[in-house]
């Protein structure tokens, strides 16, 4: 077996065990999973019309006393619960937060967190996007790639090209190999393609082989809703797009 082969599987027994995590309850309608030691996956809910309650995923990634969100919740209130809570029990600050689109389940927290003071950064298309909705945008934007640092951990964040929305950008943890794929990339038990009413399902395929030959390196792949998964979740999106899509969320 090759040495890389080796390390892959090695990092891969480490890291797939806390993928589920245990749940941490910080109030009804905020849950906090510990991803790895260092990364935690947020899931915030919404009571939508004609679907109920809804989840959707965000992450905190934390170095030191440092933290970077990525995505917040569904509203500012249950923003201010989460950064909250990463202050007191994570023991960090959050200081730069991620969009990964303009939808309200990736943005719909930014006045809390631009009333702290903390910074944000998106696509430029989800600036425009969220402008022309009436919802407060990113302030930092970029056009493909960009890197960050969660303190000294570096981040990449990259626009593989339209799928569920025509903005939706993907962010790579490198020393974590953790891809957070956001909606372009459906969990396990997904029957749909979700909400498709912004969705480029023509361009779709392209933007997860280009995710696919970008990161092959990820050892977890983190859905905008779901379960995190590894790359099965991209056959299994693909095979969704095979299938007539169905609005769900």
């Amino acid at each position: 077996m090759k040495k890389n082969t080796l390390l892959f599987l090695l990092m891969a027994a480490l890291v797939l065990p806390l993928v589920g995590g245990e749940k941490i309850e910080v109030n009804q309608d905020v849950e906090v999973y510990a991803l790895t030691p260092n990364i935690w996956r947020h899931v915030t809910y919404r009571e939508m019309e004609g679907f109920g309650r809804v989840a959707a995923n965000g992450l905190i990634i934390v170095y030191l006393d440092r933290a970077v969100m990525i995505d917040t919740p569904w509203t500012p209130e249950q923003t201010s619960v989460l950064l909250d809570w990463v202050n007191e029990h994570l023991k960090a600050r959050v200081t730069e937060v991620v969009v990964s689109h303009s939808h309200a389940d990736r943005l719909g927290g930014l006045p809390e967190v631009h009333r702290r003071g903390i910074r944000s950064i998106g696509l430029d298309k989800t600036r425009e996007l969220a402008l022309a909705a009436g919802a407060e945008p990113p302030k930092k934007v970029f056009s493909s790639l960009a890197r960050i640092k969660a303190g000294r951990r570096p981040l990449e964040l990259f626009y593989p090209g339209p799928g569920h929305a025509a903005d939706n950008i993907v962010v790579w943890i490198a020393d974590e190999q953790v891809l957070f794929g956001g909606c372009l990339v459906k969990a396990a038990d997904a029957t749909t393609l979700g909400n498709t009413a912004e969705a480029d399902l023509a361009a779709w395929p392209a933007a997860l082989a280009n995710l696919k030959s970008t990161y092959p390196a990820a050892l977890v792949i983190v859905p905008g809703h779901g379960v995190p998964g590894g790359w099965e979740l991209i056959d299994h999106t693909l095979a969704l797009l095979k299938k007539s899509p169905t609005d769900f969320i």
